[in-house]
């Protein structure tokens, strides 16, 4: 197994209208990470990225489901960013602003289909969740724990890195 850089940020309460989005110290870390050609599924209110893929909300660039996105989309990026819907138990947390209110990590069908679009698709993933998870042929290059705060969960940005691919 492969040594990975651990930080934290401190709490930062999400900004703005819309409960799905970054916190800004989450958003301040990815936007002084990515370069070049970005994608960003789930993308809900954020405007990083040239193409962003979301079901419903109006900053997104295209208003599509991710499953059906990335079965079809053949381009190759720099950076793919993303932000799936977390299992939400909290009976205070609206979703009434979520296309999708699913937790992506108990969708197996998404995550195979996920891991197998990365894998074709991209040389950097930065996935905010509350897991941390671990795709073949790619390595974890950092982790940031991403603390809320009181009783909150503690959410997981993962920076996971393309293996080198072998020379022909």
């Amino acid at each position: 197994m492969r040594k990975f850089e651990l930080d934290y940020l401190p709490p930062s309460a999400t900004t703005g209208d819309y409960t799905g989005a970054f916190p800004p110290n989450v958003d301040t870390v990815i936007r002084r990470l990515v370069n070049g050609n970005i994608l960003q599924l789930f993308s809900g209110s954020s405007l990083i990225g040239q193409e962003r893929i979301d079901i419903s909300h109006k900053n997104a660039t295209q208003n599509v489901n991710v499953k059906e996105f990335i079965a079809k989309d053949n381009r190759s990026w720099d950076w793919v960013v993303l932000d799936p819907p977390y299992l939400i138990m909290s009976a205070d947390v609206k979703l009434t602003d979520y296309g999708i209110s699913k937790a992506a990590s108990s969708d197996v069908g998404l995550r195979r289909n996920l891991k197998q679009y990365f894998q074709n698709h991209t040389d950097n993933i930065l996935w905010l969740d509350i897991c941390a998870p671990m795709i073949k042929g790619f390595y974890r290059e950092k982790l940031w724990l991403v603390l809320t705060g009181g009783f909150h969960t503690v959410r997981v940005l993962s920076w996971l890195k393309r293996e080198m691919k072998p020379m022909l």
